[in-house]
């Protein structure tokens, strides 16, 4: 039985990856969002048909024509209770997966027209940018309580490992987003010691002994030269 929001998530991102799709959790506010090539899917993860089921697929058309909601299968697809339900996903043009409970299949049982416009192109770059930065995959999406690694946060560590292994790092060195989480220093994890030269303070440091980071700092401890251009 799926009791929680997150038990949906790999089933989807199993599904979309098994299309060739690149799957990112918690992107901009969106549980799921996959990509492969120039198409951006967005999925919204829910144990239920809510009304913030269906106010969140509204929002997430403004970004793509490829919106789904991901539900456990229901008991009974017949009933006409479920079937006004796939009027409403009718009418918003978004699809529909339901995650079985006991082999977590997920089944297509809506598929949306696709057809996009000039605004979500805009609209959704914020969602590209993000899932292009991202490196390490360790949010689950409809989690809630746990701590998400945005791509500004998996900068932030990525220049935090650098520094850790070498003492300082050269923005001019730099990839664009490594660059901007050290000019920004929004946290002040940071020390600039001179014109475009950086280490760590020791709260800065501290952040790479958090449980919650520890996949992604362990990645960046061997990856450091990710953060050069």
């Amino acid at each position: 039985m799926i009791e929680r929001e997150t038990e949906l998530y790999k089933p989807v991102q199993n599904f979309f990856e098994g299309l060739g799709f690149k799957v990112d959790a918690e992107v901009n506010d969106c549980d799921v969002v996959a990509t492969k090539d120039d198409i951006v899917v967005i999925c919204e993860l829910k144990r239920g048909f809510t009304i913030e089921l269906v106010y969140q697929l509204v929002q997430r058309k403004k970004l793509t024509p490829y919106v789904y909601a991901v539900i456990p299968r229901p008991k009974n697809m017949r009933s006409a209770s479920f079937r006004k339900k796939l009027d409403i996903l009718k009418a918003l043009d978004c699809g529909l997966l339901v995650v079985l409970n006991t082999t977590k299949r997920v089944d297509v049982l809506l598929e949306p027209k696709g057809e996009d416009t000039q605004t979500n192109r805009i609209r959704r770059r914020g969602i590209e940018k993000e899932v292009s930065i991202r490196k390490v995959s360790l949010n689950l999406g409809g989690q809630s309580k746990r701590k998400i690694v945005t791509a500004h946060k998996e900068s932030l560590i990525a220049a935090l490992c650098y520094i850790e292994k070498y003492g300082k790092i050269e923005t001019r060195k730099c990839r664009d987003n490594i660059k901007a989480v050290l000019q920004r220093n929004h946290y002040n994890y940071f020390i600039k010691l001179d014109k475009g030269i950086y280490s760590a303070t020791k709260a800065g440091l501290r952040v790479l002994e958090d449980k919650d980071y520890k996949d992604i700092v362990d990645f960046y401890r061997n990856e450091v030269e990710l953060c050069l251009k």
